[in-house]
């Protein structure tokens, strides 16, 4: 069985023997992400890669996850969220290409225009 072949892990609820230094180990991650994206205007795909590699330095140092574990856990997390933003992004483009290929997107789009707002800004968030 696949639960026979994984080493047990038990996660420390405080690596750094502090509270306040384990959650700001935790945090390493996400201020990555939060550097990554504005100051070396760096795109998301790429910070994120970075972000990972970091979370997964972390959980293999700081918190003695088995690598293997890690791994496995980042592979099922990262399908995951593939799977999502794809599956969103595939029916957005679905929806949005029958809009226009039918006339119907003109016509809301002319319909926003007349009875809520011209600015592009507020339009989006009504078609979001």
């Amino acid at each position: 069985m696949l639960a026979d072949a994984l080493p047990s892990f038990v996660q420390s609820l405080d690596p750094a023997h502090s509270t306040l230094g384990s959650t700001l180990v935790a945090l390493i991650p996400i201020i990555v992400l939060l550097v990554l994206l504005p100051v070396p205007r760096m795109s998301a795909w790429q910070a994120v890669i970075i972000g990972s590699v970091v979370t997964i330095i972390l959980a293999i140092t700081v918190w003695n996850a088995p690598v293997g574990g890690t791994f496995g856990a980042w592979g099922i997390g990262a399908g995951t969220g593939i799977w999502s933003i794809d599956w969103i992004v595939f029916w957005g483009v679905v929806i949005y290409n029958s809009l226009v290929h039918t006339g119907a997107f003109g016509d809301f789009r002319r319909w926003i225009i007349a009875q809520a707002t011209a600015d592009i800004r507020v339009q989006a968030i009504l078609l979001a």
